[in-house]
């Protein structure tokens, strides 16, 4: 969704409530007006259609979401201070043994190609779902090393650097 909100711009979101025009986001409170100013978090939201599932996943890691911190000295003193500023992109890397006849592969091929922002659903065995926006990057060429399956590995650059959970 896009939103004036820096919190949920560019984040994934599930509706609730949905009506003409409108629909409630389901599981967040937005009556903090210091994060939520009134009026600011107007915004456009864009339905997922569908899912692709990933199968033949061997490794997920994930990097990024370090604090980094400004620091300073004064010269009275000589002690170095420090205070937190940003914290780092975020990005996942999929492997997935390779077979370009699964589903998943020309959509991460398409998904390459666009640019475009997309959805990236977990389902987790117990029931708890999470959602990412994520740009995609796949060139679909297999590694190749002995005694192993052939592999491929999805880049997903998070958009916002928060999941959103179920």
């Amino acid at each position: 969704m896009g939103s004036g909100w820096t919190d949920l711009n560019d984040r994934a979101v599930r509706a609730a409530n949905i009506a003409t025009n409108a629909f409630d986001l389901e599981g967040f409170d937005t009556t903090n007006v210091t994060r939520f100013p009134a009026g600011a978090g107007v915004g456009t939201a864009k339905k997922a259609t569908s899912f692709v599932a990933f199968s033949q996943v061997t490794d997920v890691q994930t990097a990024g979401g370090e604090q980094q911190y400004f620091q300073w000295v004064y010269l009275e003193d000589g002690l170095q201070r420090q205070k937190p500023t940003f914290k780092n992109a975020r990005s996942m890397t999929v492997t997935l043994d390779y077979d370009n006849a699964l589903a998943w592969y020309d959509t991460l091929l398409n998904h390459d190609l666009t640019g475009d922002t997309q959805i990236l659903r977990a389902a987790l065995p117990n029931g708890k779902v999470f959602y990412w926006s994520v740009v995609v990057g796949f060139d679909g060429e297999p590694n190749f090393n002995i005694n192993t399956n052939m592999q491929v590995t999805a880049q997903l650059a998070l958009v916002n650097p928060r999941s959103t959970k179920y």
